[in-house]
């Protein structure tokens, strides 16, 4: 049975999911103008796919691979927030808050799924797959 903290993890983090792929949708035309539609769609899609994947691979599977590539997606996700804020580039309205909002809940589902009891499922489950 998967603990608490892994199951909060997973919805936050498809929380965060689901905006990244209003993200997309609203700034689509942004995206389309500055660099076209087969890179906006490329970009848009990779990004909501790995983060997709890393998600169910880690709060599904219990894998530390996709805990990995989740951990390093969000670092990479709050580095460029975090850059947007420090240079001013932060959009306003709806835009910016939920930027701000699917940062924050990237971070948080991460925190969550590093906690001891979800660390401890992942070894448990680790040692089931071995036998």
């Amino acid at each position: 049975m998967r603990p608490k903290s892994v199951i909060l993890g997973e919805r936050l983090s498809l929380l965060a999911i689901v905006l990244l792929l209003v993200l997309a949708v609203l700034g689509w035309s942004d995206t389309v103008a500055q660099a076209g539609v087969g890179v906006a769609l490329f970009a848009n899609g990779l990004l909501i796919g790995l983060f997709l994947l890393a998600t169910l691979l880690t709060t599904r599977m219990a894998s530390r691979f996709g805990l990995g590539l989740l951990l390093v997606m969000t670092v990479l996700n709050l580095a460029g927030f975090l850059y947007q804020i420090s240079v001013g580039a932060v959009a306003e309205g709806l835009f910016g808050v939920l930027t701000a909002v699917q940062a924050a809940a990237s971070l948080v589902a991460v925190v969550m799924l590093m906690r001891p009891n979800a660390l401890a499922w992942y070894r448990a489950m680790a040692e089931v797959d071995e036998a």
